[in-house]
């Protein structure tokens, strides 16, 4: 059983990712689009969908730091051992590292759609 929910919670943190990265993107791309339309009704729907997305981005975003940390916790629950341990840390620390720095500037970015203005 324990095995299965750490897949899982993998399963889940993956898929969370990619909601969080396509809603990040759509929403960006509907704040940049949306200046074009001058219609009334069209703007305002424009308007609710971004901070329907832009929820969605948070809930996604606070779904990954859940998952991770319990990813986190239950690494070495895999049976990593010797050589393999060693070069799987390292690619995770690697990976981590350059992910640390796609979550930060997505989330700056995340910020920056929330609070400029359409």
């Amino acid at each position: 059983m324990r095995d299965q929910l750490i897949i899982l919670n993998s399963f889940v943190h993956d898929v969370a990712t990619g909601t969080w990265i396509s809603s990040l993107l759509v929403t960006a791309l509907l704040k940049v689009e949306a200046r074009a339309w001058t219609a009334p009704p069209v703007a305002r729907f424009a308007q609710l969908l971004q901070g329907r997305l832009l929820w969605l981005t948070w809930i996604a975003l606070a779904i990954i730091v859940l998952t991770g940390a319990v990813r986190a916790l239950t690494f070495r629950a895999y049976g990593w051992t010797g050589d393999v341990a060693r070069d799987r840390v390292r690619l995770l620390k690697i990976k981590h590292a350059v992910l640390g720095l796609v979550v930060a500037g997505g989330t700056a970015w995340q910020v920056a759609l929330s609070v400029l203005p359409s």
